[in-house]
């Protein structure tokens, strides 16, 4: 048990340092910056020093001694100390700050590109609010460690380093008594920050799930109000509220233990220093200058010590949430795109698929089973069958969102692992049953795929797919501001807009996936008109529920269970009086 204990221990050790390397990472770029810091730190700690020394003699001098010279020199002298004290706690506060914001900046923008070069899978399997959460809330603990941690932490130690020096310098026996503090917070600071780093980590991952909750609620508020779901969904809420309630609360006692248990024992040091000097001034090994010299030095060095102690605190939170996004950038893409991928520049369109068996990474059952298929250029293909039978698993591949698990998936002969996506997905248009439209114009939202699209081409793709006439009747037309999600259009008007933004690249293939199925009859009727005009010269690979949308594919694939059972045109496959013709009349 107690060897257990030891290897956690162990292994935590071996993380922390990892974490701290890559978060120094950050850091480094700004070198010239720190060393400007580090010049102010120094300066601080050597005037803190400085005032220490001097401060017994002072004392001697202006009120025993009743020396009107040594007044002069401090009346004079301490304003220039203070001021050069002030510059240069402005400088390095200043300048910490500044290497605080540009690291975060930088690790924010690696952030967010890295989660954009991941696979799909990766936003399967983590919650779009424990990413926020990390984003957000973590981002921000971890930019008070990178600005707050070397501000104060380095200042303060080459303070207590600077008062120790004088220490040592008046009285190296008592110096050594005040040293018994050091190992005794370091012990401190090492069980009370274990405590901290797993109250901590635990309390940002509830973070995250309190997250989820607000952002699950707000999303699908209208089921909650129409099905009375606010006081389930309240105590849900509350559950996970009450949890990192308690999980703070660890953290916090543990915060607030290390401050009483600092002062305790730097009292009790203060008062053996304050007896032993006491008797060696009465045998007269020590002047009652230096005397308080020291003692003011002790109490410099003090401060700084217990302000240490708290900052252990801040350092640990922030740690445990590097932690957590560090856990991001080090996922890597399922998808791997080869270095020395090959781009096309013409694509007809024939597609293959051969042999292709394929299961997501979070899954165990087999998605397809040995698929192979052929579809010539222009041809309009349909996938149809049960939901589960892996019919936008296909579409998934060709974007390669995913890779097969074995087989060949071909794109005019080439095998689709040796394209660049980028450019294999240029000659790709992508309508899907839930359409996602950004809060931007109109116009942004046809030429997502297409930037720098001329209006005439825009107004071109929206009249091809009958949605010219609703934007020109909008108060700016193609300027106007959608709103989240699109919410001011309807369904309909949704989804001939992402058939716009699809056409206006020109693809060579068309991928529509189930691209009426959330539709009422009449938007439905408009969405398949739009959609018939635009197929021809075009290779299109439809998805369907609705068998009534692929009465006219050139090829319609019948899939269960991940196989292919079925193949032919729509009055083939009825007179086949099989899977098809079962679905076709249950439909009917």
């Amino acid at each position: 048990m107690i060897s257990g204990a030891k290897k956690t221990s162990k292994i935590e050790s071996v993380r922390f340092k990892e974490l701290a390397y890559a978060l120094l990472e950050y850091v480094k770029p700004f070198k010239s910056r720190l060393m400007q810091a580090a010049v102010s730190m120094i300066t601080l700690a050597a005037i803190r020093g400085g005032v220490v020394y001097i401060l017994g003699p002072v004392i001697q001098g202006v009120f025993v001694d009743k020396n009107l010279g040594i007044l002069r020199l401090v009346v004079i002298g301490l304003p220039i100390l203070f001021i050069l004290r002030m510059a240069a706690e402005y400088t390095n506060a200043y300048l910490m700050s500044w290497v605080g914001q540009k690291a975060v900046q930088k690790v924010r923008e690696d952030l967010f590109t890295h989660i954009h070069r991941l696979s799909i899978e990766f936003y399967w399997r983590k919650r779009s609010s424990d990413v926020m959460s990390r984003v957000i809330n973590d981002l921000n603990n971890v930019q008070s460690t990178v600005q707050f941690i070397p501000l104060y932490g380095i200042r303060d130690v080459l303070t207590v380093v600077s008062c120790i020096g004088v220490l040592f310098y008046i009285n190296w026996k008592l110096a050594l008594l005040s040293l018994v503090i050091l190992p005794v917070t370091g012990i401190i600071l090492g069980i009370l920050g274990k405590k901290m780093r797993r109250a901590s980590a635990e309390s940002t991952v509830i973070v995250g799930e309190i997250s989820h909750k607000f952002q699950e609620s707000l999303q699908g508020i209208t089921v909650v109000k129409a099905f009375n779901y606010e006081e389930q969904a309240i105590a849900k809420f509350r559950v996970s509220n009450d949890a990192y309630f308690s999980k703070m609360m660890r953290y916090l006692r543990a915060t607030a233990m290390s401050g009483p248990i600092m002062e305790f024992i730097g009292s009790m040091i203060l008062i053996s220093v304050i007896y032993i000097g006491g008797h060696a001034i009465f045998n007269g090994t020590m002047t009652t200058a230096h005397f308080f010299s020291f003692v003011g030095g002790f109490i410099t060095a003090y401060m700084p010590l217990k302000n240490i102690a708290n900052l252990n605190s801040k350092l640990q939170l922030g740690m445990s949430s590097w932690e957590r996004i560090y856990q991001i950038l080090e996922e890597k893409p399922t998808v791997i795109v080869k270095a020395d991928t090959r781009n096309i520049e013409h694509l007809d369109g024939r597609i293959a698929f051969k042999g292709v068996n394929y299961k997501y990474p979070s899954r165990d059952t087999q998605v397809l089973k040995g698929l192979s298929f052929d579809i010539a250029p222009g041809e309009v293909a349909a996938f149809v069958g049960p939901s589960g039978s892996g019919k936008t698993t296909i579409i998934h591949l060709l974007l390669r969102f995913f890779d097969p698990v074995s087989g060949r998936i071909e794109a005019d002969g080439h095998d689709l692992l040796d394209l660049d996506t980028t450019d294999l997905r240029a000659h790709m248009g992508l309508v899907t049953q839930d359409t996602i439209l950004f809060d931007d114009t109109v116009y942004k939202n046809i030429t997502i795929g297409c930037p720098g699209a001329s209006m005439d081409d825009v107004i071109d793709a929206a009249k091809a797919a009958d949605v010219h006439s609703f934007i020109a009747a909008m108060p700016q037309g193609y300027e106007t501001i959608l709103g989240e999600r699109g919410i001011k259009l309807s369904g309909g008007q949704r989804q001939r807009l992402a058939i716009a933004r699809a056409i206006i690249k020109k693809p060579k293939i068309l991928l529509l996936d189930e691209a009426t199925s959330n539709l009422d009859t009449a938007s439905e009727q408009a969405v398949q008109a739009a959609i018939e005009r635009i197929l021809g010269g075009r290779t299109v690979i439809m998805v369907a529920h609705r068998l009534s949308t692929v009465r006219n594919a050139d090829k319609i694939f019948v899939l269960k269970k991940g196989e292919l059972v079925e193949t032919g045109t729509h009055s083939q496959l009825l007179e086949q009086a099989g899977v098809y013709k079962g679905l076709y009349e249950a439909q009917s």
